[in-house]
């Protein structure tokens, strides 16, 4: 618990990227609270600034340079009325380019990567020496052991990471570097956090995962068997008080039958389905390995359809990736039209270091 005789220290977390971002944000705030530090949205008062870093795409890593580059004239305007600032750079950037970011913006005091920010606490007693100022080890099951099990939630929403990393390597993608192979949190670890929510007021929660459909688990204890999305799903359907389920973000390479059936069982399964496709040409899907045709594809998405008519389809699109010619980008506007999306996310392609596709 706090000191209540400790000075009150301040927080800023800036967060960029996608919902399990949000997530990781969340639990920082709350591994810092027990060490006294409250949330504030002025760097100018912060005796700790935290950025959660995003590396999906070229201009969101570029952000953080120059976040950067205002952080340290309010470090410097700090530290001349006597208040010393830290700064941390966590996420997918700062385990992608730890050791470049503490040579390039030396304002910076420490780098933790995504499965690494359970180690605040101690690195914030140690920034002192520079030899622990980096921290970008891929061990996510040490992390979620370590997280407080209390959550402090404001409003009836929540995020719920169930499921991390990514064993597709889609050749454009970074995120099997950054997050590191998929792994699943148990059943049990999963149901407490979420009836931990739920008891705070929460009513609506969002199970977060790179591939959160490839998520698998052991039954809860006393119930044998291995278990799929599908059956997570009915399952925390039985908390009371848990009104609203949605998940994101799936792969069509992990759209099993199970799971389009349980979104015409599940009555807290809400009408919402988050299923890129990334491309509609079947040529520059095979060149960004992502084991799936369009053909498949929009199969799925009648079978989502035909369980729940009233079923919201979102998905990703990139444009312009390495080889693609007007005729693919016109297969792409023809699944556009085929699935009549009720939103997407749309990018021109980014190369990001590291990958297959940037070469």
């Amino acid at each position: 618990m706090t000191n209540p005789d400790q000075p009150t220290k301040r927080v800023l977390v800036k967060t960029w990227g996608c919902q399990m971002n949000v997530y990781d944000s969340e639990r920082m705030s709350d591994i810092l609270t027990p060490l006294g530090y409250e949330s504030t949205e002025d760097a100018a008062k912060a005796d700790l600034v935290v950025l959660n870093t995003c590396h999906i795409r070229e201009k969101a890593a570029e952000k953080i340079y120059s976040e950067l580059g205002r952080l340290r004239q309010t470090k410097q305007e700090r530290a001349a009325q006597g208040h010393a600032t830290k700064i941390a750079v966590v996420g997918c950037v700062a385990q992608a380019e730890g050791a470049q970011i503490m040579k390039r913006a030396p304002v910076v005091d420490m780098v933790l990567g995504p499965q690494s920010y359970h180690k605040l606490p101690q690195m914030l007693a140690k920034t002192a020496d520079p030899s622990v100022n980096l921290a970008a080890d891929f061990d996510v099951v040490d992390k979620f052991k370590q997280l407080p099990k209390l959550r402090k939630v404001k409003g009836p929403t929540a995020f719920l990471t169930v499921q991390e990393g990514c064993d597709k390597f889609c050749t454009f993608c970074v995120v099997p570097y950054t997050r590191g192979s998929e792994y699943s949190r148990t059943t049990d670890e999963i149901t407490a956090e979420a009836r931990q929510l739920v008891g705070v007021g929460v009513r609506e929660i969002t199970l977060l995962g790179q591939n959160v459909n490839a998520w698998a688990a052991a039954a809860p204890a006393g119930v044998d068997g291995q278990w799929d999305l599908a059956e997570l799903l009915r399952h925390l359907a039985k908390i009371a008080g848990l009104d609203r389920i949605r998940y994101t973000t799936s792969h069509p390479r992990d759209m099993n039958a199970n799971l389009i059936a349980a979104h015409g069982e599940i009555e807290q399964l809400m009408p919402y389905l988050h299923l890129p496709v990334q491309s509609g040409s079947n040529r520059i899907l095979q060149a960004m390995n992502r084991q799936h045709t369009i053909e498949t594809y929009l199969q799925q998405i009648e079978q989502v359809r035909a369980v729940r008519p009233d079923i919201a389809i979102s998905g990703d699109f990139i444009v312009g990736f390495p080889g693609e010619t007007e005729e693919d980008f016109a297969a792409t506007m023809a699944c556009v039209e085929a699935v009549q999306y009720s939103s997407a996310y749309s990018f021109k392609y980014s190369p990001r270091p590291g990958t297959p596709g940037a070469s």
